[in-house]
This record gives structure tokens, sequence and C-alpha cells, in this order.
């Protein structure tokens, strides 16, 4: 068929200007639903464009347009799909905006090796696609599934989004695209604000640190003509971090209260008098990149002893990451699990029941900082067996909703180490319980210990109070050995009173 001409494409082709593409992956935000397992979306390269010009680029992205339900709501919509999900394109800048500096998540660029042709072929669907709209699916059909999609009009023997059913994570479809011979050409890291604010404050000298931090509190203007004790240089770099500090404090958006806006005006006032060019910052530290983390998903096959006899257990997790996982190609101190199963075999009972069946189950702990504070908080709901009332099987199982928030820090002593203590509160369901419910509260704490070539180490144990007797409490210590990329060994002791257990399982990564 001839090709028919449309103006309004040919300006908006012609406004984008690209003649390259790269996948960029945004990091794990556990504070936003839509984001908990990262997040992906295509920058276009402007034609010849030049160092430094790169924020000028364009993106094409896809996401649901919530209504503004609530977050439960939000959830539920999200997993029937009943949100519409839809292509945009945007400058890159406010893609920086939103993720590098708003919520402080690294950023990491694929380039694809793709001449003109393909370019031009991903933009021309592009287009036919940005007129309506997909149900969204948070596990399925959603932003990284589509662009898989996408990428396949402008390559069609790449047959990527073949390789998902069910479950699409961010994170798996970026190492489905890695793993094409010669597609990706280049990568890219681009660290968060909080990244590049920590790098520099790392470089102030103890009474430059006192300065900034006043500076960048916003709550002592007296501290600017202090700055005249120091070098021009030395001044740039307080200055520098001071508005880092600030930014990180106000956030992003455009409105912000009177006084912090004069704070800030101060500051680039004093700062812009220098003359000065900020350096750059070097020599900052490269994570490990997300493909390298393990799988999404895991199964595997244990056993062991306890005070009730003999037992066999089915492991199988639906995705992502626990502590006790190794933590390279992950956001560190984050734990997000969607459907983790331990199906147990009794051998004394001759009974088959879940031991766990956690549906959700979230962990964010933020080390404490002078300059970063962010809470530190878990959640987790799912079906779980009374084990303080001695029994075990389908009469011991109950339903539990739990949350708590509370301080985190962390250690260098034999590696990394993350300590916390939450104060929390549960819920149980069922009728294990007299009155066929329970509700209390209590204290809920851990250490995570990185031993390198040696795997990690969890200890974590907790006490809750309860109006109706017994109270809840467990000791758990996990040991994780890597044995294989895609293997480990896990050795547990677990101790809910009355009953104790051993147990050891091989857990593998798909």
């Amino acid at each position: 068929m001839p090709e028919r001409s449309c103006p309004r494409f040919e300006e908006w082709r012609r406004a984008i200007d690209a003649d390259g593409v790269s996948l960029v992956f945004a990091d794990a935000f556990l504070n936003n639903p839509a984001s908990m397992y990262g997040h992906t979306f295509l920058r276009l390269h402007r034609t010849g464009g030049r160092e430094g010009e790169d924020l000028l680029d364009y993106t094409i992205n896809f996401a649901a347009t919530p209504d503004g339900s609530n977050a439960a709501l939000y959830a539920l919509k999200g997993l029937v799909g009943a949100f519409p999900g839809v292509f945009s394109t945007m400058p890159y800048y406010m893609k920086i905006q939103e993720y590098n500096n708003a919520e402080s998540r690294d950023l990491w660029e694929y380039r694809l090796a793709w001449g003109p042709g393909r370019v031009d072929r991903l933009l021309r669907h592009a287009w036919e696609l940005g007129s309506t709209h997909f149900d969204y699916y948070f596990f399925s059909e959603n932003c990284s599934y589509q662009l898989l999609t996408l990428l396949e009009a402008a390559a069609p023997e790449l047959r990527l989004s073949e390789r998902f059913g069910f479950g699409v994570i961010p994170g798996d479809t970026l190492r489905a695209v890695l793993e094409q011979p010669g597609l990706v050409g280049s990568r890219r890291y681009r660290p968060s604000h909080a990244t590049e604010m920590r790098l520099r404050r790392e470089r102030l000298r103890a009474s430059e640190l006192a300065m900034a931090t006043r500076l960048g509190t916003g709550t002592d203007p007296a501290a600017l003509p202090a700055l005249s004790r120091l070098t021009p240089a030395r001044q740039a770099l307080v200055l520098d971090s001071a508005h880092d500090l600030l930014r990180y404090r106000i956030g992003f958006a455009p409105e912000q209260p009177p006084e912090l806006k004069r704070a800030e005006r101060r500051l680039l006032l004093r700062r812009g008098s220098l003359q000065l060019p900020s350096p750059p910052l070097e020599g900052i530290p490269r994570p490990a990149p997300p493909e390298s983390g393990h799988a999404s998903m895991r199964a595997g096959l244990g056993g062991g002893a306890s005070t009730l006899g003999p037992f066999t257990d089915l492991h199988w997790r639906g995705a992502l990451h626990d502590l006790a996982d190794a933590e390279a190609g992950y956001v560190p101190d984050h734990e997000l699990e969607m459907l983790d199963v331990r199906l147990r075999l009794d051998g004394r009972r001759r009974e088959t029941y879940f031991e766990t069946l956690d549906l959700v189950n979230l962990v964010s702990l933020s080390p404490l900082d002078p300059w970063v504070r962010r809470p530190s908080w878990r959640f987790a709901t799912g079906a779980d067996q009374a084990r303080e009332r001695g029994c075990a099987g389908w009469d011991c199982a109950y339903y539990y909703l739990r949350g708590g928030a509370g301080l985190a820090a962390s250690t260098a002593l034999l590696g990394r180490e993350t300590w916390y203590l939450l104060a929390a509160a549960d819920l149980g369901l069922g009728p294990v319980f007299e009155r066929g419910w329970r509700g209390g509260g209590g204290l809920l704490g851990g250490l995570r210990v990185g031993l390198g070539p040696l795997g990690r180490a969890l200890l974590e144990g907790s006490r809750y109070w309860y109006p109706e007797k017994p109270g809840r409490e467990s000791l758990k210590l996990t040991q994780a050995f890597p044995v294989a990329r895609r293997l480990e060994v896990r050795l547990m002791l677990e101790r809910r009173p009355p009953v104790s257990e051993v147990s050891a399982a091989l857990l593998g990564y798909f």
C-alpha cells in the first residue's frame, strides 16, 4: 500500500529527532506500589546530541493512569486490570526529576545497537499507540511487558514477550534484553540525588560539614558570613553540599513554603557570586547493576526436625527478594516478597499443610543518617501457624496482618551489618483463637550481616503481647551459603516457644 503523509506525525518525529534508543531501568521504590519492582522506559537519543545535552532527549513511557483511589483500592484495581495504561512521550529531564531527584532512585541506561531504520520503525509504532490504551495489570501487562512489545515492533526477530507469562518483573525483562546477542551496545549509570549528596558530603572537613548542615537545614542564615574564612573552592563545595541537603529535605516540587524558597535563594546568590563551576563528581561508587541480581522466582526442597517431629518442606516464591538473599543488583536493606509459600509434609502427623503462606512481605530499612532521614518500616500479610499454642497443621493455621515502624543502623564490623528495631502491631484471624481473632503489639528486631563469599546471616526476633494469652515470641537465625549462580543452601534455627526446630534447604532461582 502506498504510504500516506501525516503532517502531525512528521512534526512529532522532527521534534524528537532521534537516532538512537536506550532502555532505562529505575531502581525499585517501595513507597510507590507501581514502582516496587522497579520501572523501565525508553530514552530517545537526539541526532548529534552533544555531551551535557542528554536531558533534552525525549522518553517513551507506559504507565497506568490511576483515578485517585486509596492505596488498598489502587492495589486491587492494578491486580484486575481496572486502570487504563497509556504510552506517553516527555522530556528526559522530567524523568530525571521524578526518579533521580524526587524519589532518589538510581537509573541504569542500556543503549541498543540499532541503526536509524529500526529507530524509525519504533517511533512509527509508538505514534500508532499514542491514541489508544491497554488494560494495565501490575503483574503481567505492565510497563516492562508493553515496552517489550514496542521493541518487537521495531525488531520482530527478538520475540521477547513470548518469554513471559503471568509474572513480568522489570529486572527480568532487562535480563531478557541483555541476553540477546549484540542488542545492547553500551551501559551508563546515573546516580540518584541522594547518592551524589552523600559523595559530596564525604569531601567535607568536620567544620565544613557542620557549616553545610546549618545552611542546608535553612535554619541558620548567619552561617553564610562564616564561609569567608574558606577558600573560594572550599566555599563552593560547602554551598553545593548545603544546596543538595536543602533540596533533599524540601523535595523538588515547584511549590515550596516561602521561608524555604528564601533559604534556597540565599544559598544560590552566594554560590553564584563565587563564579566557579562545580567540580565533577569523580570516583562515584558503582553498585552492582540490576542485571547481576538473582532471578525473581525461587523454589527449593528442605527438611528438618522440631519438637513436633520430623518434616519435609517444599519452598516456592513468586517474587522477588528477601533480606537473606544476595544484595547484588537490588536496593540494599529492602525486602519485597509476593506469594512466598512453605508447604510442610509432617512426618509424625502424616499431614500436609502450609507452614507459611506470605501473600505480601515488605521491609524497608533506612540506616540512621544525619542528612538522609527515612523511616524504617515493615508490612506483611498472609497465613501462619500459631506455634505458641503448641499445635501444628490446618487446625493451627490463621490469617495475619502485621506492620511496624522504627529505626535502623549500619556498621562495618565483619563486612556490612544492618541493625533494626521496630514497634509493631499484629492482627490474627482464625478458629485457633478463642474469640476467632486476636490483636496486639510488640517489638521486632534483627541483624543482617554480609559475609562476602560466605553468604549472609540474618538473626531476627520478635515479641508480641495480646489480651488473650499466650503471647507470641520468636527467634530465628538464617545462614545463606551460595553454591552456584542460581543455587544456595540455607540453614535455619528457629525457636517459637514451646516449639524449636532446625532445618536446611536447597533453593534455586529462576
